[in-house]
Order: C-alpha cells, then structure tokens, then sequence
C-alpha cells in the first residue's frame, strides 16, 4: 500500500523522513519495523515520532495520524 503526500500543505510543517515515518506508523507497522524499512535505529524512529507529536501539540501519534489524514497531508 503506498500513500501519497500532499506536498503543497506540509511545506516547513514536517521533514521529509519525517513524512516517511509518519505514512508508515499510519499503515500500522511498529517503530521496530519502521526502523528496519527505513535503515534507521528504532531510536530514531521513535524521536521522529515524539518531534512530530510536540511540534503539533498533540498528546500522541494517534492523534497525529488523524490529523493527517483529516487534513488531507496524505492525498
């Protein structure tokens, strides 16, 4: 399943390895996993993640998920 992005909505917003983490947490792999996808370390994965939930001041990656697709980030 691949999802496409939106790029027009999320410029300066969020990173592109950033996107990358966010469309995989949102198809429901593991950080575990998404490090393995991405060669990254799962530490990392999980930095991305707390960055791009305080950077929206969300409580958690749920919440970030349904705002990306509530407003549309992935097209």
């Amino acid at each position: 399943m691949t999802i496409q992005i939106n790029d027009e909505y999320l410029q300066g917003t969020i990173t592109a390895r950033e996107i990358e983490v966010l469309q995989l947490i949102s198809m429901g792999y593991s950080n575990k996993e998404i490090a393995s996808m991405l060669f990254i370390s799962k530490l990392t994965v999980e930095t991305h993640r707390r960055n791009m939930v305080k950077r929206m001041g969300f409580r958690n990656a749920y919440q970030l998920v349904v705002w990306a697709f509530k407003e549309r980030v992935f097209a």
